[in-house]
């Protein structure tokens, strides 16, 4: 479903004769072949939430590591460094992003300048006290090898520095409310769930009637008839 849900979208998008200029999605394999195989001249651009959660993960695996303990400190100044190398690069050159991003490994050692020629010295002003990562170190040089690691640069090039996929995230996060899923549905169960969806973000305060159980448990699958008369329940309200 990973994959059928952007393939169908952009075949529809194409019947219609509509260019897509960019498409911004996660980084997910399948997708990136697609888009690379079948939409030639299409800008493909990966969210920054998604490469900055990959990234949080693997510091904070890293941090539970011995003698790796002081790189806990640095989990949410290093995932802040992805948005704002990303929002801080308005043009989109792929080249002053990475370096941005490199830059980091500098940082992190309380080097702020001389970086490299697309990105010789740090913005920031005078900062406060902190504990720095020490050259030569296990610590240092593990989040080093995450830093400098060759797929999350190229991945790096590629982000968004405008559209995120926030708003879509959103979307299914209330649409898993209502059709969680781990369990499947028919057709027309699915369809009135997707309907009530668009009521509660549409109007969320005509909703004061609580969802019925059968909606937030999951345990059993409810029949056409049941499913048709909860939707005539919320919307008449």
């Amino acid at each position: 479903m990973e994959l059928e849900g952007p393939k169908l979208a952009t075949e529809h998008l194409k019947e219609e004769n509509v260019f897509i200029d960019e498409i911004v999605t996660d980084r997910h394999v399948q997708i990136q072949k697609c888009i690379r195989e079948n939409l030639l001249g299409t800008k493909h651009s990966y969210d920054v939430w998604h490469v900055a959660k990959g990234i949080k993960k693997k510091l904070t695996a890293l941090s539970k590591q011995k003698d790796c303990e002081v790189v806990g400190k640095w989990v949410k100044s290093i995932s802040n460094y992805v948005y704002w190398s990303a929002a801080s690069t308005s043009d989109g050159d792929q080249e002053t992003l990475l370096a941005k991003w490199l830059s980091l490994s500098s940082n992190i050692q309380n080097i702020h300048h001389c970086h490299c020629p697309k990105f010789p010295n740090c913005l920031h002003g005078d900062l406060e006290s902190r504990e720095w990562l020490k050259s030569g170190t296990k610590a240092c040089a593990k989040v080093e090898d995450v830093i400098t690691n060759t797929r999350l640069c190229n991945d790096i090039g590629k982000l968004s520095t405008g559209p995120q996929t926030s708003e879509m995230e959103a979307y299914h996060s209330v649409l898993n409310h209502f059709a969680p899923k781990m369990h499947s549905y028919r057709y027309h169960g699915q369809l009135c769930r997707e309907d009530l969806e668009r009521v509660e973000s549409d109007a969320p305060s005509t909703l004061s009637t609580p969802a019925p159980p059968f909606l937030n448990s999951g345990k059993r699958r409810p029949c056409k008839d049941e499913t048709s008369k909860t939707l005539s329940r919320y919307t008449k309200q």
